[in-house]
């Protein structure tokens, strides 16, 4: 044996490189998506043969290759997606390292074809070929990875079943569609199943893709959060305690759009189920979570799965906060959460120290309506409006509805002493001027009854709790009303709590059974029936359909 040190030939270290890349078909799939989606894709069509061991095709229409550098994407450590090292630490792509075609050409045969809109025509680079050639092909971009393994026997003999890889290449599919709802995708697998996933570029039609993908259970037993600290998002679909399930296959987290199987995320989202979630159960969610470049570091593996945080414990509590209070508001009854002045308050609420919640108490529902008898009488509309054909056509304003009724039961709350009150994990601390530190420490009693608790220093205020129907406030936004209705109208309660209403925002109606739960309650008072509803004739009617 010689045991001096060479160099490893090139399709060799390729070869390597690919082992830690290209781990199934799936993995193939996951890379030629991402490259179309960098490329500014906005149509993707995926073909699968063979169960990705014969073909693996994706085509887009992005921004595509320039003839000149097609040898160099298929060479080892070459991208147009960085260009300095500092560059590293702000990654906004989702491929980067110039490892993933190389490494995919030199375990398969592999056909790269491509098109700038400013070219004549295609061109066309085969793996084992020098120099690209002229071919037909619209502007965008086709990547056909054909006989993956067909050099190295061993690894094809590492692959699952037909079935196994294919689900692999299905679950692939569904996580990158989840993540760009403004991408239109089409999969063709084995020529058995065609999936169809317009681009969509109305987020309240979002809910669509989601329960196409994680089923119509998901979607009817699922609530929406969407809260921000600073500048970190998180919004998305927690399944509710009730609707767990045998296996993670509805578990999708996206970190910038990039999908992510992370340890501290998964424990964060569990720790928030808590007790409630049966031994070997598990919650299903669709979450998105965005924040600074800087904040977050893909750069820890070669598939980018994984990811370190900053600030992993800001995160994880940040994560386990925002999904214990949106399960803590599931599918409430319509008396519980949204009371109106003929309903009697059930429970009694008061400001509360943080503790982990029992185990939920099982909703009592009010009686059914013709309306929930008749559920496909209820058709939702860009998920504010409900088109309710019952009867007569009417138009109701869901979201607005539902707003009026929250503010009402914060006045109810405040003016029984009963509002509930709810910590801010992390305060943050605002910089204010003088007058208004003085303004917010005088009227503290006043701010005190309506659930607000801020710390004061000589320089900055910072929010310590405010009331639960506040959660999705902006804090920063919260604070400078208070500011500047305290400096309007002094320490009169009923201006400030009336500045507080108009904070609420409007929530997106997501399911039928959230529309029907809202339309009952109208019913329960006419006089916001009336206000919030409009009646159609038919040639309105027609009109909405037809368009």
């Amino acid at each position: 044996m010689n045991n001096r040190i060479h160099a490893l030939p090139l399709h060799l270290a390729n070869q390597i490189a690919a082992g830690e890349v290209v781990e199934r078909p799936a993995s193939v799939l996951k890379e030629l998506v991402e490259n179309s989606i960098d490329a500014g894709a906005t149509q993707i069509d995926i073909q699968i043969e063979g169960a990705g061991r014969q073909l693996i095709k994706v085509s887009d229409n992005g921004g595509g290759i320039h003839p000149d550098d097609l040898p160099l994407a298929l060479s080892r450590h070459a991208t147009s997606k960085i260009n300095s090292s500092e560059q590293l630490s702000h990654i906004g792509s989702l491929g980067f390292r110039g490892e993933a075609l190389p490494s995919i050409a030199s375990v398969s045969r592999l056909t790269l074809i491509s098109k700038q809109a400013d070219q004549d025509c295609g061109w066309q680079l085969v793996s084992e070929a020098d120099k690209p050639e002229p071919a037909a092909h619209p502007d965008g971009t086709s990547v056909s990875v054909a006989e993956l393994f067909f050099n190295l026997p061993a690894r094809r003999r590492f692959l699952r079943s037909d079935k196994t890889e294919l689900q692999h290449l299905l679950t692939t599919f569904n996580r990158l569609a989840l993540s760009r709802f403004d991408v239109g995708f089409s999969g063709r697998f084995n020529d058995s199943q065609m999936i169809k996933l317009p681009a969509l570029t109305d987020p309240a039609l979002h809910a669509q893709r989601i329960s196409k993908i994680c089923g119509q259970a998901f979607t009817l037993n699922a609530s929406y959060l969407d809260q921000q600290f600073e500048n970190i998002r998180l919004h998305g679909w927690v399944g509710k305690r009730s609707a767990h399930r045998a296996q993670t296959d509805v578990q999708y987290f996206f970190i910038n759009g990039r999908v992510i199987r992370d340890r501290i995320i998964n424990h964060a989202v569990r720790q928030a189920y808590g007790e409630t979630l049966p031994p070997g159960r598990q919650p299903a969610y669709v979450l998105y979570l965005t924040l600074p470049l800087d904040r977050v570091d893909v750069n820890v593996h070669p598939t980018k799965h994984e990811v370190r945080f900053r600030d992993a414990r800001l995160i994880h509590g940040l994560i386990t906060r925002a999904v214990a209070e949106a399960l803590d508001h599931e599918a409430p009854s319509i008396q519980d959460e949204l009371p109106l002045p003929t309903v009697s308050a059930q429970v009694k609420e008061q400001a509360t120290s943080y503790h982990s919640h029992p185990p939920a108490k099982p909703i009592r529902m009010p009686e059914p309506t013709p309306l929930q008898r008749r559920q496909d009488d209820v058709l939702i509309l860009h998920q504010r409006f409900a088109l309710t054909l019952h009867e007569e056509p009417l138009l109701i304003d869901l979201q607005a509805a539902e707003r009026h009724f929250r503010q009402l039961q914060l006045r109810l709350a405040v003016d029984r002493g009963e509002l509930t009150s709810r910590p801010i994990l992390v305060p943050m601390r605002l910089t204010l001027p003088s007058p208004a530190l003085t303004l917010l420490d005088q009227h503290q009693p006043l701010l005190e009854q309506l659930a607000i608790i801020i710390d004061i220093d000589a320089k900055t205020a910072a929010v310590k709790r405010i009331p639960y129907l506040l959660s999705q406030v902006d804090l920063q936004q919260l604070i400078e009303t208070v500011v500047n209705t305290l400096n309007k109208y002094g320490n009169e309660r009923t201006a400030l709590l009336t500045a507080l209403c108009e904070l609420i925002p409007l929530s997106p109606v997501t399911s039928q059974e959230q529309a029907r739960q809202i339309i009952s309650q109208l019913q329960q008072a006419p006089e916001a029936m009336a206000r919030w509803q409009q009646k159609l004739d038919p040639a309105t009617l027609t009109g909405l359909f037809s368009n």
